[in-house]
């Protein structure tokens, strides 16, 4: 599938407009119409593409880092009643009463913020992409009338834009759904037409009108344009689950650490089953959401779409067992599915093999051992159940009657553990997370002593036990959970858990 991408540079690095961050793609669709109209009226094919345009989904945002003012700068500005001092541009002081506040961005000017639009294939969608980003190119300001910017477009497919989210040095925001801090206006059906009407009754705001021998004033306010809200980067819809006795009731019922696939895919099933008895015309939203395909095997539904299933295994204390006592059901707002929906089928399932029922549970306190808290940020996390990494990270298998023969010198170990830390820095990527690693720890044994080698995890799963590793990180910055990675994210591999107070020795990274 192809993208639209627009980038936008502002000249000196800051951002003067108020109500937004980042600035909203509706500010972007004023500023390409401010540009096409800067000759005269708006030509047929540049009105053609605009109003394609608004008809798109909206976009993904790249923003640069960025800092807003502490203080902000006061300006003082005339109240527009010359009549007041007759006239006399020496007098204008008396009348400057009106003042605003400015506190701006600042970011790095040499860094562009960026939005990409999803184009659906349509034959037409590739020309007036193109149109797009020759309006693009007319682009003067993007804010208020200080920030002067320019801008330039570019057609991409998905490889070349998950290239571009991957070097950006700033945050990226998605469209989502549900309530969030971040709402951004952007363009739908009718915003051109909008905008059209306000500039024509801009011009026409004054009305004179005349009462006996004197003339009277008439102030009339333009419309107001039309845009959509869209909510950015709705957290997910969280519910955690225990596993509880079916037979000896209030009791745990604790699976296995290293049965941690079979839990979740039985359970899986289980919700699939009972979301399409109670809504057999969702079939294909609930086959994608929660097993990632439709029910002939196409079509994969993006990962940040899809229900996730995360087993818990007990920790937080040095005696803890590792077994799994808790579940937690994750639905991200793009989720295809109603959270209430999705939450509703996990409620009462039952792990067939042991008799286990999933029992909703109010107790978010355990959450802290996986840094579920929005207050905490960790630098330093370790798998708890082992990552399933590419077949490019995989380890040479050597035959138990043969280790001697076959035994691995220290440069191949060397270059197993540098792929296998090449596939970590790519799956942090597709787990969305955007912060470095500056060192790392790769092995087969767990870092716990009462985890499990990574080789009991291979049972049951379509990985083989050479693609899982145990891994530590340690972070540039802190980073907040829940943080699962890896190819067998969905499966209930490559669970990770903050080390609170670690005692860091870089010269093992």
């Amino acid at each position: 599938m192809s993208v639209l991408v627009l980038y936008v540079r502002l000249h000196d690095g800051r951002y003067h407009g108020e109500g937004d961050w980042p600035p909203s793609p509706a500010r972007l669709f004023q500023a390409l119409v401010a540009g096409a109209g800067l000759g005269g009226p708006i030509e047929q094919t540049d009105k053609a593409a605009l109003e394609w345009l608004e008809k798109r989904n909206p976009p993904f945002v790249l923003t640069p880092p960025a800092r807003r003012a502490e203080r902000g700068v006061l300006f003082y500005m005339p109240n527009n009643d010359t009549d007041a001092i007759g006239g006399d541009p020496t007098k204008m002081a008396k009348i400057r009463t009106a003042t605003k506040v400015f506190r701006p961005y600042f970011f790095d000017p040499t860094t562009p913020f960026v939005y990409a639009w999803s184009l659906a294939g349509e034959p037409s969608d590739e020309d007036h992409a193109h149109q797009i980003c020759s309006l693009a190119e007319r682009l003067y300001q993007l804010g208020r009338g200080v920030d002067m910017a320019w801008a330039w477009g570019e057609v991409l497919d998905d490889r070349a834009l998950d290239e571009l989210f991957e070097k950006y040095p700033g945050p990226l925001f998605r469209p989502s759904a549900g309530k969030t801090k971040t709402t951004l206006a952007c363009p739908c059906l009718g915003s051109l037409e909008s905008l059209v009407r306000r500039y024509e009754a801009f011009g026409k705001r004054f009305r004179y009108e005349r009462e006996g021998k004197s003339v009277r004033v008439v102030f009339r306010k333009p419309p107001r344009p039309r845009f959509e809200p869209v909510p950015y980067n709705s957290p997910p819809s969280r519910q955690l689950y225990e596993l509880r006795s079916a037979t000896e009731e209030g009791s745990f019922a604790p699976w296995p650490l290293v049965r941690t696939s079979t839990l979740v895919v039985q359970l899986r099933d289980a919700a699939v089953e009972r979301l399409k008895s109670a809504l057999p015309k969702n079939t294909k939203d609930i086959e994608l959401a929660l097993v990632g395909r439709k029910p002939d095997g196409t079509n994969d539904c993006p990962p940040e779409d899809r229900v996730r299933i995360i087993p818990l295994p007990s920790i937080g204390h040095v005696h803890a067992d590792r077994e799994i006592r808790r579940v937690l059901i994750e639905v991200p707002p793009t989720c295809p599915l109603r959270g209430n929906d999705v939450h509703w089928a996990f409620s009462g399932l039952a792990a067939v093999e042991m008799q286990t029922v999933l029992v909703r549970s109010d107790d978010d306190g355990f959450l802290r051992h996986y840094g579920l808290k929005e207050e905490e940020q960790y630098c330093v996390w370790r798998t708890v159940t082992p990552a399933a990494l590419p077949q490019n990270a995989v380890r040479r298998r050597i035959a138990p009657t043969r280790k001697r023969e076959e035994a691995k010198g220290g440069g191949e170990r060397r270059m197993e553990i540098e792929r296998a830390a090449a596939a970590v820095r790519q799956a942090l990527r597709h787990a969305g997370v955007r912060t470095g690693a500056k060192g790392m720890r790769l092995q087969r044994e767990p870092f716990e002593s009462k985890g499990a080698r990574v080789e009991l995890f291979a049972g049951g799963t379509r990985f083989a036990k050479e693609q899982l590793w145990h891994v530590e990180i340690a972070f540039e910055a802190p980073v907040s959970g829940p943080l699962i990675i890896g190819d067998g994210r969905f499966l209930g591999l490559g669970v990770m858990a903050p080390v609170k107070r670690p005692v860091l020795d870089l010269s093992r990274y």
